[in-house]
């Protein structure tokens, strides 16, 4: 694929991702590197990757003011000139503002990070763009005790409980009744890669829930994919058992993707966003309406972005590199999907354990709906099944009917379990 760069672009990246980091090198940007201790104790970063960075630092993590003040002073003193900013997780939002402010860079700021990580702002900036969205109140003060009628009258049951500044479903939780409620505000529960340990309550959307993913520059889309998750994430108790998502072709329904083009180019506008990738979710009710529910800036994780480059011939990961390295969008070459329905799985095994089998490359290649894998996981490996994000192996799935897609998937979860030490694939000891 043909590619624009700029001369010796200068990147500034937070967090490790290995993808990224190589696409950014093979393109030829002189990356600086931001880390923090989650990266290096669990992510296990390559060595001989590192050592192709312009710059590495270690801070304790993102949200560190101090620390990261510091990396600009390097920056700064050293006279080196930053062209870009790429922040790879929620949990670098607000530390790549705070860099792009300290830097003079309008590639984001903590204004931005403050509207595209905080469950409540993102939602009036929404309603300000014209979207529906769920009725929410927050309980993060912590000189008022809050009354659980008053929440369950403003809310009503079931009702969702989220981290204000959550990643994903991570400590989100479905709050069925009053009960439930009472032992929630008694002893709320947050990971412990949360820092803020403030709640919003939101009412609850059933229907299909959809996510958005979308490459800009400008106000303008290079890209933009909206896909419809198998299950809803709050549903998708097993990280086995549909976890994943299907591309909705835009003639299927040209309605739904007029309708979010125009409002998601509002809300980037109300959010102070103009330039990067988004990854937006959203419900449609039975009845047909819409609402907003979440919006990141950041690249959609699991394998989305393989399953729009299995799609459309330019995986999602390869445009916002492209982007980033001042490409142009008409250099992007696009090609035919394979099949009409693509999408992704995530396949685990049912319950904690040590990995002790799992598909091997030749099973999968020989799969005729398989398209692509990515192995986050290994034989021998510890796995928790905390929540639906937990990563073991994902697969990009494709079929020429959305009836033969959701029959590959179960086919394929049947066909090529993981099992761990002491459990079979049925369920016995």
């Amino acid at each position: 694929m043909p590619v624009t760069t700029e001369d010796d672009v200068q990147i500034l990246f937070c967090k490790w991702e290995e993808v990224s980091l190589r696409a950014l090198l093979n393109r030829g940007a002189r990356v600086h590197l931001v880390l923090d201790a989650f990266d290096l104790d669990h992510a296990r970063p390559d060595p001989e990757l590192l050592g192709k960075m312009a710059a590495v630092w270690r801070v304790s993590h993102d949200d560190s003011i101090d620390e990261l003040s510091a990396v600009a002073a390097d920056l700064l003193v050293s006279g080196v000139h930053i062209d870009r900013i790429a922040s790879f997780t929620e949990f670098s939002q607000f530390g790549a503002g705070l860099l792009a402010e300290l830097l003079g860079l309008d590639d984001t700021s903590p204004r931005l990070a403050l509207n595209a990580r905080d469950k409540r702002m993102m939602k009036i900036k929404a309603k300000a763009a014209g979207w529906r969205h769920a009725r929410f109140i927050d309980v993060s003060r912590h000189d008022q005790r809050p009354d659980p009628a008053t929440l369950a009258e403003t809310v009503g049951f079931p009702m969702v409980a989220k981290p204000v500044n959550g990643m994903g479903s991570l400590s989100t939780t479905l709050v069925r009744d009053a009960g439930r409620l009472e032992a929630l505000l008694k002893q709320p529960s947050f990971a412990p890669e949360l820092h803020s340990h403030q709640l919003v309550l939101e009412e609850h959307i059933s229907g299909s829930e959809y996510h958005v993913d979308a490459v800009w520059r400008r106000g303008k889309p290079w890209q933009l994919h909206i896909s419809r998750y198998l299950r809803p994430r709050i549903e998708a108790v097993d990280p086995g058992h549909d976890n994943g998502s299907l591309i909705v072709p835009r003639d299927d329904d040209p309605e739904l993707y007029a309708y979010v083009e125009e409002r998601h180019v509002a809300l980037n506008a109300e959010l102070g966003f103009d330039t990067g990738v988004t990854h937006l979710e959203l419900f449609r009710t039975g009845a047909g309406e819409i609402y907003f529910s979440e919006i990141a800036t950041r690249l959609a994780g699991a394998n989305v972005p393989e399953a729009i480059g299995a799609y459309c011939g330019v995986n999602l990961r390869e445009a916002w590199v492209h982007e980033l390295c001042g490409g142009s969008p008409e250099s992007l070459e696009y090609t035919d999907p394979p099949f009409r329905y693509v999408g992704w799985i995530n396949l685990a095994p049912a319950c904690d354990g040590v990995i002790s089998d799992m598909p091997s490359k030749e099973d999968l290649a020989a799969d005729p709906n398989i398209l692509e894998w990515t192995f986050l996981h290994k034989v021998g490996d510890r796995v928790e099944l905390a929540h639906p994000s937990v990563w073991c192996l994902l697969l990009v799935i494709g079929a020429d009917t959305i009836e033969d897609f959701h029959a590959a998937v179960a086919r394929i979860e049947r066909e090529h379990p993981l099992s761990v030490a002491g459990i079979d694939t049925n369920g016995g000891s």
